[in-house]
């Protein structure tokens, strides 16, 4: 995720203009240690997702309306999937499915292949993973820039509080990079 010195995460929509090489480097190496990504439906539509260059990633578009052109290279190629409730309306491509009005992502969760989940935002389905309690690290990076922030941070709703502690950082070309992971509940014998 990408936001700036002032908190914006988008220029007209669009977080892709905030970045620089070395953001878009650090997103194709968390890409590769990635079993599967997943990604709000206005984010591949802001950002005209296309299919990833690692044939066997497959990405996760999170919709309820699932108001998406199936036909865009993401979904022909085969890497994208859906990731819906069970009420919402039919697609011609994979779906994973839970829950009814909302999506159940603890759920979800299960269904997916194991290991490490990537997620890409946006800042709906951040709030949505954060309070379900899923999320186990944040890489965030603080792109050099003053955009004027206005709307939703990298979180867009309510969710409950939790603690994370800093675990990376790095300086390269202006931009921070920053990893901050769930801290471990210590147990008492």
């Amino acid at each position: 995720m990408i936001t700036t010195v002032d908190g914006a995460i988008d220029i007209n929509g669009r977080s892709g203009p905030l970045g620089g090489p070395a953001d878009q480097q650090r997103l194709a190496q968390l890409r590769r240690q990635a079993s599967v990504v997943l990604v709000g439906a206005g984010t591949v539509r802001a950002e005209n997702y296309g299919a990833p260059s690692r044939k066997d990633l497959r990405i996760g578009v999170v919709t309820t309306s699932c108001d998406l052109d199936f036909t865009s290279p993401l979904f022909a190629s085969g890497s994208g999937f859906i990731v819906t409730t069970h009420e919402a309306p039919a697609v011609p491509v994979d779906s994973v499915r839970a829950g009814t009005d909302t999506i159940d992502f603890a759920r979800i969760i299960e269904q997916l292949p194991e290991g490490v989940i990537h997620v890409e935002g946006g800042p709906m389905l951040n709030a949505a993973l954060c309070n379900v309690d899923v999320v186990d690290a944040l890489n965030i990076t603080i792109a050099p820039h003053l955009v004027g922030s206005r709307g939703d941070g990298l979180t867009a709703a309510p969710h409950s509080p939790q603690h994370f502690e800093l675990a990376a950082r790095e300086l390269v070309d202006g931009f921070v990079f920053l990893r901050y992971e769930r801290r471990k509940k210590s147990t008492t014998v």
